[in-house]
């Protein structure tokens, strides 16, 4: 690994179950743990690469440098009555020597500010079964080391990963002819709306091909994929693995589930086929009122329509197809629509606005870019915050359910101080975030302007802002600016004096 790629991985990622910081860590056994929690955690997160990182604090992320050298450590050793002592074993080899099954450590030395830096990736992306360090399992817990048979889901989450790491282009039909492939796949919703010029079968063909739609395995015979059946199928019944997979709506009457369910529908084609006939069986069930601009009906709905399909495209695209027994759903409730998809988010929830996104199913995200459901440059949460602030409504809640699933909220409007404190403070945070990446920053001005405030109301607005810092969500862009003139940013942007420090 590279400086600069060190550096991009210390400023985006924070300490987490696959990345792990340390100034001084030597101790062989200690760092044998980390190494096999850390790659467990990174074979449940279904990701390729764990890190343990020297020279940096863990909560700061202040690179301080280290003199770890790990080709130079000697291994610390027990003897028969337990103690430790020095031997002439080298750390490395200490290491590899209790690695069960054999794993791939890329040791890497680097400088930054003039400070040493070492970084372990741990490649765990050709493993079929979970690591053990002298016959012990361990699985990252947040930020701890625990045993992982402690956490049975997390070792099960880590098996099925195995089970179906390449979900994507294995294949849901085999042996059709290219006429037969119509029987079950709608392809003339596929030529009308991708962004394709298709003007002949022999050009549909080698599109279906390129896009892992199907598999040519002979000159006229193609096998149907996982991706091609999930997105294009006429019948998602006629594929066992996928017929529960399509998403399920539920409007709920009131604001519990109770026994309240007055509608219950799952989609039965594929969601590129179904995705605007989805969206329309959301919004059927959302309240609106009409307003007439300019002798022009509008219906004004109670969630804007672009937030409700961002995060409706989202939870398709990020979606983990290894967790048997769930699905994507969508529930409506008087007072809030609530969206979840099996598979916890592959990138902290706070960091979806600046940090590239990721996907855990890059052929569905790669192919639904092509029919505009979702976007590649990954633009869709800032059109949801930005949506939500335009309507007055609360700020996007984005939650990991578990080890399982991932469930984001938006709520009906409340005036801003009839907030709680903590949607006060994620409100102020996503403002911040926003406008952050679009080279702006906060202040008290601009956020009674976004939340339609009065002068009067400038010290609620303080009071605030005061929160969202002890939150530790936003800092001072110049903590040196008078208070008047006091600027904030997101706490992971770049302030005055983090640029004089570099």
């Amino acid at each position: 690994m590279k400086s600069e790629e060190l550096l991009h991985l210390i400023e985006n990622d924070n300490e987490s179950e696959t990345v792990e910081y340390k100034t001084g860590l030597k101790d062989a056994k200690t760092i044998g743990q980390y190494i096999y929690a850390l790659g467990n955690s990174a074979l449940a997160a279904n990701v390729p690469h764990a890190y343990l990182i020297w020279g940096v604090e863990d909560l700061t992320k202040k690179i301080v440098g280290t003199n770890f050298d790990p080709y130079l450590e000697k291994a610390f050793v027990e003897n028969k009555k337990g103690k430790s002592s020095k031997s002439n074993i080298s750390l490395t080899f200490y290491l590899n020597k209790y690695i069960d099954p054999k794993l791939n450590l890329i040791w890497d030395k680097c400088q930054i500010d003039d400070k040493d830096l070492v970084c372990l990736t741990i490649d765990v992306s050709h493993l079929n079964q979970p690591l053990k360090f002298m016959g012990i399992d361990y699985i990252r817990v947040g930020t701890s080391n625990q045993k992982l048979n402690m956490f049975p889901e997390k070792e099960q989450r880590i098996w099925e990963t195995f089970e179906s790491s390449k979900f994507e282009l294995e294949f849901a039909k085999t042996g059709l002819t290219y006429n037969q492939l119509s029987e079950y796949l709608d392809l003339d919703s596929y030529v009308k709306n991708i962004t394709e010029n298709l003007n002949n079968d022999a050009a549909v063909k080698d599109s279906l091909v390129h896009n892992n739609i199907v598999a040519q395995v002979d000159k006229d015979l193609f096998n149907i994929t996982n991706l091609g059946a999930y997105t294009l199928a006429k019948d998602l019944h006629k594929f066992p693995l996928l017929q529960d997979r399509s998403i399920f709506i539920t409007k709920y009457r009131g604001n519990m589930k109770l026994a309240n369910a007055i509608y219950n529908e799952a989609e039965s084609s594929g969601i590129v086929v179904s995705f605007d006939k989805i969206m329309k069986d959301i919004m059927d069930h959302i309240p609106y009122h009409e307003n007439y601009d300019a002798g022009v009906r509008k219906e004004i709905y109670k969630f804007p329509i672009i937030a409700v399909r961002e995060l409706l495209a989202n939870a398709l695209v990020h979606q983990d197809f290894t967790i048997s027994g769930m699905r994507p759903m969508v529930e409506i409730f008087d007072n809030r629509v609530v969206i979840s998809n099996p598979g916890i988010p592959l990138i902290e929830p706070l960091r979806f606005l600046d940090v590239p996104p990721r996907s855990r199913n890059p052929e569905l995200a790669n192919l639904l870019s092509k029919f505009h459901i979702t976007e590649s440059r990954g633009t869709g949460i800032d059109k949801v915050v930005y949506a939500l602030e335009q309507a007055k409504l609360p700020a996007v809640e984005i939650l990991s359910k578990g080890t399982t699933a991932t469930q984001v909220t938006i709520r009906e409007k409340k005036a801003f101080k009839d907030l709680s404190v903590t949607e006060k403070n994620e409100a102020i945070y996503w403002d911040a975030s926003l406008k952050y990446v679009n080279d702006m920053k906060i202040s008290n001005s601009t956020l009674r302007e976004t939340f339609q405030l009065t002068d009067k109301e400038a010290s609620l607005i303080s009071k605030a802002l005061a929160s969202s810092m002890e939150a530790n969500l936003i800092r001072p862009y110049d903590a040196n600016a008078g208070k008047k003139f006091m600027e904030y940013i997101s706490y992971w942007g770049v302030s005055v004096q983090d640029v004089h420090h570099s």
